[in-house]
């Protein structure tokens, strides 16, 4: 599977990806914001193997896709994971250095149109902790709507986190659940 943007190719991971996904999945300033890292290389390599199994499911129900410039490395990743009720949960990160150039909102809303143009999936559900604004502001930017607090959801550098809930699509009266990466 391979997604194009204005600036960027969100395409499956390969194991040649590892140096470039370690870069950003073991950054402790990542990890600030996440319930995994910073990664250890055994951690990111579990990660890369997690990845390249899921493009063989059948029926597929894990995309985790490396956000690219175009003939470039991974600077990120964006996913998107169905549930059994066929919700997806739309997670990304992006690294440090690639902050605050759009590439988290470019990634998101591809894959959001995806699920919904392509897979056809009624509602899309993410969350971020409340200290990431800049991840809350991207939600809102690709349409999604801000549908409460999930207290003490994430156990996120040490102590349990509360999760900002955003939704789009259909409404559901369960609640929401999702990761960021």
């Amino acid at each position: 599977m391979e997604l194009h943007t204005e600036r960027l190719v969100l395409r499956e991971y390969v194991l040649e990806d590892f140096g470039a996904v370690h870069s950003f999945a073991s950054d402790p300033r990542i990890a600030r914001f996440v319930d995994w890292g910073p990664n250890t290389e055994d951690d990111t390599r579990a990660y890369l193997e997690g990845c390249i199994a899921a493009q063989e499911a059948s029926p597929r129900t894990v995309f985790a896709l490396a956000i690219a410039l175009p003939g470039g490395r991974p600077v990120g990743s964006v996913g998107l994971t169905l549930d059994e009720q066929q919700r997806g949960h739309l997670g990304y990160v992006v690294g440090v250095d690639h902050w605050g150039r759009g590439y988290a909102t470019e990634a998101a809303t591809c894959l959001l149109a995806h699920a919904h143009n392509t897979l056809e999936l009624d509602l899309i559900e993410a969350t971020c902790r409340p200290a990431n604004m800049a991840s809350a502001r991207v939600l809102e930017k690709i349409g999604m709507t801000f549908t409460g607090v999930r207290p003490r959801d994430r156990f996120v550098g040490g102590q349990w986190s509360d999760s900002l809930v955003f939704a789009a699509g259909s409404s559901s009266s369960e609640p929401p659940s999702v990761d960021l990466f």
